[in-house]
């Protein structure tokens, strides 16, 4: 099992879905980058991701979501950041990647 920090993603228009993210340590160049699918399998064989507030510090851990949970109108399969106090590691907050 290993644990990667999001510290970019990639989205899709109309919806912002993610469509990728870069993990590392320095959000201006990710050491990798994973499709969604990718982290979502990821996930599931005991691989974690997170995002770190770089004005706090705090972490939030990352999870596999589906947009509008089951909807026909929205079937997406996503991931998402677990809610917090802190609004700059959320995954929706964090820069493009280059």
């Amino acid at each position: 099992m290993s644990k990667y920090r999001i510290v970019c993603v990639k989205t899709e228009h109309p919806h912002r879905h993610i469509v990728s993210v870069g993990v590392g340590d320095n959000p201006r160049v990710p050491a990798a980058r994973y499709t969604v699918a990718t982290v979502r399998s990821m996930i599931d064989k005991g691989d974690a991701f997170y995002t770190e507030s770089p004005s706090t510090r705090k972490t939030a851990n990352v999870k596999k979501d589906t947009c509008g949970k089951g909807s026909p109108a929205c079937p997406v399969l996503t991931i998402r950041s677990h809610a917090d106090a802190v609004t700059d590691n959320n995954l929706d907050n964090l820069s493009t990647c280059p």
